[in-house]
């Protein structure tokens, strides 16, 4: 078994090493996340399914106006349409 720590957070274990020995990291993802290798890269990530949703819900949520920081208010503001993009305002209606 060849656990490899990729920051503070994530550990990194083979496919190989998942395939044989899928029982135990099932068991250690259950309590941390864990990288999945393949060809030296970390290709998948095994976390709780209730963490996975956990952070499926947080990519849909909306601010209000009041919770952004002045400087994106000014770039939403400032913000230009490319010439090259206006053929597409039909695509709004």
């Amino acid at each position: 078994m060849e656990v490899q720590m990729v920051s503070d957070v994530l550990e990194r274990a083979s496919s190989s090493d998942v395939s044989k020995r899928f029982g135990f990291y099932y068991d250690e993802a259950m309590t941390h996340p864990l990288a999945v290798e393949r060809n030296g890269a970390a290709r998948v990530v095994m976390l709780p399914a209730a963490e996975y949703e956990r952070l499926a819900r947080l990519d849909h949520v909306a601010l209000l106006p009041s919770e952004l920081e002045r400087s994106d208010l000014v770039a939403i503001r400032d913000a230009v349409v490319p010439e090259s993009s206006r053929g597409l305002d039909h695509l709004l209606d």
